[in-house]
């Protein structure tokens, strides 16, 4: 196990990319307005979804061979790496084709040229982020946290030349991101791979990765489609991208919420998966109940400053967002339990259990949506952000009704 001063340094590490990453979105807000903010929105969310599906849940499957199965990291580490090279040529198949139809490319996106770096850069995400299991399996809790950080920083670094340039073209940075978080990340293994049990371990069976990966793959791409999904329907909705912008703006909010939580989730994760591969029993409810309370603390403390800061700081162009600001503060505490569930879950292996919760916020999305706005009593942009903090209850209590089923079914099992 980590030492109590590593996953404090981890926290602090991982802190510096939740900073950059609300940065990038606060400076292109700030300097450029709500169109461009609206631009940015749709070119990170579909990266973002673009990398949850290459992904496959592959981090989780590979962390639960390396934890649970005895896998080899030095075999998993050539199977990551020879899936990345099939994206790559699926890539480059995807920019051909779209190439040679000419027209049909989103406004926002352009040219096949565009599309080529968003590929890319989502490719070297996907690197980073298969790279990353071995950190959180073999070393040690800081150096998983700088490899986390990784994009985050660099898209930063990235952002800011193209707001000093005064260029929109956010493709771009995505792509630099991409390529320097690969190429940072893979250099960060070495200490890794000369450790004397790298080698160590059995051939990962493939029908096991797929399996597992395949549960915490509808996880993580329900995830990733909940903004797209609600920014396509803002569209159909009749959203200008400027008021796209602006709900973008206000899932600013909910990311202070998601960043943070992404620090502990992971080494959460790691932390019961690796018990339950020694035969122990890790509880979490206590590193749950903490982290609920500071996020219950800060949700309030945002509902109260939000309706005179956002103005103060930004401007009356970004007075129609503070409602859709306030009612995410207020979804940041359940949005964050739901994610340390669905994270013991993992650690556990009831990837059926997250599965189920991922079709669950997949129905509910569009359903709370449309109900919201269906009412008429609320603009787009505030209806969407109450829409969100509906599915989040909703998965909160479906969460709780399975965790309290839990135990009587262990018991009934043991009776049986």
């Amino acid at each position: 196990m980590w030492p109590s001063r590593h996953l404090l340094s981890s926290v602090a590490v991982q802190a510096l990319g939740a900073a950059a990453t609300f940065g990038v979105g606060i400076a292109i807000a700030a300097v450029q307005g709500p169109t461009a903010q609206g631009r940015y929105g749709l070119l990170r969310t579909a990266a973002d979804l673009l990398l949850a599906l290459a992904l496959f849940g592959l981090p989780q499957s590979m962390v639960h061979a390396l934890n649970q199965r005895g896998a080899s990291a030095q075999g998993l580490l050539r199977m990551g790496l020879r899936y990345a090279a099939v994206l790559g040529a699926v890539v480059v198949g995807a920019v051909l084709a779209f190439g040679a139809a000419g027209p049909g490319l989103p406004q926002w996106l352009g040219s096949p040229l565009a599309l080529l770096a968003l590929l890319a850069g989502t490719l070297g995400w996907v690197v980073q982020g298969l790279l990353r299991a071995f950190a959180l399996c073999r070393g040690t809790a800081v150096q998983f946290a700088w490899l986390s950080v990784m994009p985050a920083l660099t898209l930063l670094v990235a952002v800011a030349g193209l707001l000093v340039g005064g260029s929109q073209r956010y493709e771009w940075a995505i792509a630099a991101s991409g390529v320097a978080s690969a190429v940072l990340a893979f250099a960060s293994l070495r200490p890794l791979r000369a450790q004397p049990g790298w080698a160590h371990g059995g051939t990962a069976p493939l029908a096991g990765l797929l399996g597992d990966g395949t549960h915490a793959f509808a996880q993580a791409a329900t995830l990733a489609l909940q903004p797209w999904v609600t920014l396509l329907l803002l569209r159909q909705q009749g959203a200008s991208v400027a008021e796209v912008g602006l709900f973008v703006f206000a899932a600013h909010v909910a990311q202070a919420f998601a960043l943070p939580t992404t620090f502990v989730a992971p080494l959460l994760f790691a932390k019961i998966s690796r018990a339950a591969g020694e035969g122990r029993h890790y509880a979490a409810s206590g590193v749950m109940l903490r982290v609920l309370g500071l996020a219950l603390l800060g949700s309030l403390v945002l509902a109260l400053l939000l309706p005179w800061g956002v103005p103060a700081l930004f401007g009356n162009a970004y007075t129609p967002a503070v409602a859709a600001c306030v009612w995410l503060a207020l979804a940041g505490p359940v949005l964050v339990g739901n994610r340390l569930g669905v994270s013991v879950l993992f650690g556990r292996g009831r990837f059926r259990a997250t599965s189920a919760l991922a079709l669950l916020r997949a129905l509910a999305l569009p359903l709370c949506l449309w109900g919201v706005w269906a009412s008429g009593r609320f603009d787009a942009v505030t209806g969407a952000a109450l829409g969100w903090l509906l599915v989040e209850a909703l998965c909160a209590m479906a969460l709780v009704v399975g965790w309290k089923g839990l135990p009587m079914a262990r018991a009934a099992k043991g009776s049986a």
